[in-house]
Parts: C-alpha cells; structure tokens; sequence
C-alpha cells in the first residue's frame, strides 16, 4: 500500500482566562510555520519599552496568525481584548510548552 502525508501538524489548544475559554486549532506546514516563527521572533525581539502600540499589535497578529490562522489570530485578539501583550504570551506558551514538541516530532518524521 502506498501511503503519503503532507506531515501537517494538527492539534488543539483551549485557552481558559477566568470563566472564559476559546478552542483554537492548529493545522500548519511545519516549514512555514517555523520559517513565520523565526520572523515573529525578530518582530519581537526587535520590541522595547519605547516601542509604538501599533509596532506591538503587528508582532502580536503576526505571531499568532503564524501559528493559528488569520481568522483565529483575530478570535484570539478579541479574547485578550486586543491586547497585544496577552496575546504574545500566551502565542509563546503555546509554543515553548507544546508546539516547538509538535514541530520536532513532524521534522524527524519527515526525514
């Protein structure tokens, strides 16, 4: 039988702030998502106290678009009511506790 898989990744993330909750969804190629995370990351780095709102709100969309999709990067903004600070955190909690994992796992597979 022949087999083939684009090695997609796919999981679900439920994010809980309060009584609060939303159920995100990951489906991405792990190749752009990690050529878009190494992007976020200088956007992000290149962040400082003196930095504009609007510089903020950009990484923040863009980090999370990277990893959750247009649409429910602006799901996640309205949760966090558009602030970008919550957003970039909880983007780099999803990732260091469980995508960065998800990503791994994928590449070796694919080799």
């Amino acid at each position: 039988m022949f087999q083939m898989s684009l090695n997609r990744i796919h999981d679900t993330v439920k994010i809980n702030e309060g009584n609060d909750s939303l159920v995100l969804h990951v489906n991405g190629d792990p190749r752009r998502m990690v050529a878009g995370l190494s992007e976020s990351q200088k956007m992000l780095t290149a962040i400082n106290d003196d930095s504009p709102t609007e510089e903020i709100t950009k990484a923040a969309e863009y980090f999370s678009t990277v990893i959750f999709g247009a649409e429910q990067s602006k799901q996640l903004m309205d949760f966090y009511h558009n602030d970008a600070g919550c957003v970039i955190n909880i983007c780099g909690q999803y990732f260091s506790e469980r995508l960065k994992t998800l990503i791994i796992k994928v590449q070796k597979k694919a080799k």
